[in-house]
């Protein structure tokens, strides 16, 4: 169920949108394009882990709660491998605080939220794991 989406502005930025509710993961993606950012989606923590090694994405917007695994072990997962381990991660849930979330990725937002908001915080995370790996990283206009 992989999508990519492009805007015309310079699309350097690349998230993964990891969630299981397929409409929400689109429509992130989609949204997250048409800010200029380069977007994929999927729907399982499984399939998130080998896209984000595959796509060498920045971020990854990541569902707490997956068919196949919670958010903390994809994260466990990413922060593990030396290919994946730079990326941010930024939970989202529509459940509220979800006790050590903070603490396992680089932000956490609680839904609903303004889309605004999400593509700072991504920005914002993309930009303090560059700087903590020294990764350069371009932003969309």
């Amino acid at each position: 169920m992989e999508q990519l989406t492009e805007s015309p502005q310079t699309a350097t930025l690349k998230v993964l949108v990891i969630d299981d509710n397929e409409a929400h993961a689109e429509g992130l993606a989609e949204l997250l394009g048409l800010a200029g950012f380069e977007a994929t989606h999927v729907l399982t923590g499984a399939e998130g882990i080998e896209t984000a090694r595959r796509l060498s994405v920045d971020a990854v917007l990541l569902d707490m709660n997956l068919p196949d695994m919670n958010g903390f072990e994809v994260c466990r997962r990413l922060r593990r491998d030396p290919q994946t381990t730079n990326i941010a991660v930024v939970f989202h849930t529509a459940q509220g605080s979800v006790p050590g979330a903070r603490h396992e990725g680089d932000a956490f937002l609680t839904y609903p939220v303004a889309m605004s908001e999400v593509y700072s915080v991504i920005r914002a995370s993309v930009e303090r794991r560059k700087n903590r790996f020294g990764k350069i990283v371009e932003w969309p206009a």
